[in-house]
C-alpha cells in the first residue's frame, strides 16, 4: 500500500512565507538601488534627513512583503483544489 499524498500547506503558512520572501526581495531591491547610485552614479543616497526618499526606502520592502503574502494566499487557494 502506498501512503496518502501529503496535505497542501495551509494558507497561513504560505502567506507567512510570501511575507518573508517579499520583504527580503524588497529589501534587496532598495539595497541594489542604493548601491547603484553610490557606485555607478557616484552619489550616495542620504535618507537621514527624512522626506520622500526615506518613505520610499520603507514603503518598498513593506509593499513587496504584502504583495508576497497575497501571492502566497492565492497559491494556497490553488493548491487546495484537486487536479483535473
Amino acid at each position: 500500500m502506498s501512503a496518502p499524498p501529503p496535505a497542501p500547506p495551509s494558507r497561513f503558512v504560505l502567506a507567512l512565507i510570501g511575507l518573508l520572501v517579499g520583504g527580503a526581495a524588497g529589501f534587496l531591491f532598495t539595497e541594489t538601488v542604493g548601491g547603484f547610485c553610490a557606485f555607478v552614479l557616484g552619489r550616495a543616497l542620504h535618507v537621514a534627513g527624512g522626506g520622500a526618499l526615506l518613505v520610499a526606502f520603507v514603503a518598498v520592502p513593506l509593499g513587496c512583503a504584502v504583495l508576497g503574502a497575497v501571492i502566497g494566499v492565492r497559491r494556497a487557494g490553488r493548491a487546495s483544489r484537486p487536479y483535473r
